[in-house]
């Protein structure tokens, strides 16, 4: 698989606490008192993102003008919103301080001509991405689920559930830049994160 210019990555904590656990569960109560969930937000970052962009660039903004200038205040972001979910989505064992860079990295090469009319596309256009990804989501409710039974028995998650659920968190933050238009290559159907290619062999002379 070849390298995607939206980069999410996430170190395993050695020990997930009790504690963190009941506080995420408490949260999800708060939040569904008032009717929302982590979906929600979601899908409302999966429409916005779409018009805030088409918006910006209907101004007669320069596309490299718009990745330029746009660019970090959405990576920022982007990097709050994956810190937070990644907090809710156990793949994170406490929510940063002060820096999203606490938790979790994610970094975006900019690349694309971003026109308005195309950023309203990626409306319909990241349907299949979100389709699939809300199905694998709904299978990551269970991970979720086991993997706190483990967290509450041993403080301990297992590297395939982690690795799941890691993998769920790369997938939405690739959409959502696809969706902001800082990139123009689709978001890959798929978990990983490849690793950087190796440095080219240096020829004798």
């Amino acid at each position: 698989m070849t390298a995607y210019p939206v980069h999410y990555s996430v170190e395993r904590p050695p020990q997930f606490t009790r504690f963190q656990l009941v506080v995420r569960i408490l949260a999800f109560m708060l939040l569904g008192i008032f009717g929302l969930s982590l979906g929600t937000a979601f899908f409302a970052a999966y429409l916005a993102l779409p018009v805030l962009a088409a918006v910006r660039l209907s101004r007669g903004r320069d596309p490299a003008a718009y990745l330029a200038e746009d660019g970090p205040r959405v990576l920022r972001a982007l990097r709050w919103f994956a810190a937070v979910f990644a907090w809710f989505g156990l793949v994170a064992d406490s929510l940063p301080d002060r820096e999203p860079d606490e938790t979790v990295h994610v970094d975006i090469e900019p690349s694309g001509h971003p026109a308005p009319a195309a950023a309203l596309w990626r409306v319909l256009l990241g349907l299949p991405s979100a389709f699939v990804l809300s199905l694998l989501g709904m299978i990551g409710g269970l991970v979720w689920l086991w993997a706190a039974v483990t967290v509450l028995r041993h403080e301990r998650m297992g590297e395939g559930a982690f690795a799941y659920l890691a993998g769920l968190q790369r997938w939405t933050i690739r959409l959502l830049a696809y969706q902001a238009s800082m990139v123009a290559a689709y978001p890959p159907f798929s978990f990983e994160e490849p690793p950087p290619p190796l440095p080219a062999a240096r020829t004798a002379r």
